[in-house]
């Protein structure tokens, strides 16, 4: 099955990143238990990584590739590509449609300081507001060695 590892389809273990990311699609379409790690992304509910946790729907997460490079993904008609991501659906196991997400204010000019240009990598993601890009991404969630969750927030869903 492409990049995840061997699996026996008779069993239902799931990867790590796989569950993560199946975590925050039922946290998001839910809507308390303490937890000492700010960012993790099982944290429940949905607005947990925020305060105050005013109207979310979204947690913003970053996958990283299995030789520990930030996934990315290109946006349609702009010269940068993004790291971030909302899920939108998942499926077959593994299986996930992501929404590829950016902070505002990149379009005004990035976060300067020299940077390369062609990404958002560096972009002061705690103080953005976020906007969803209109491109999507299918992705095997067990090509993915890491997930880190960055914040929940509030996306307009029906902008684009």
């Amino acid at each position: 099955m492409g990049c995840g590892r061997d699996r026996d389809f008779g069993k239902k273990d799931l990867g790590c990143v796989c569950q993560a990311v199946r975590a925050i699609k039922d946290i998001q379409d839910a809507g308390d238990e303490c937890n000492e790690c700010r960012n993790d992304c099982f944290l429940e509910p949905l607005g947990t990584m925020v305060s105050p946790a005013n109207r979310v729907n979204t947690r913003i997460f970053k996958l990283y590739l299995k030789n520990g490079d930030t996934f990315k993904a290109h946006i349609k008609g702009k010269p940068w590509k993004s790291p971030f991501f909302r899920v939108k659906d998942i499926f077959d196991n593994c299986c996930a449609t992501l929404q590829v997400v950016k902070p505002e204010h990149h379009h005004h000019g990035g976060s300067g300081g020299g940077g390369r240009g062609d990404d958002l990598e560096d972009a002061d993601t705690m103080m953005s507001e976020w906007e969803l890009t209109g491109d999507c991404i299918t992705v095997d969630l067990d090509c993915f060695c890491a997930i880190q969750c960055i914040k929940d927030v509030f996306v307009d869903l029906c902008e684009d």
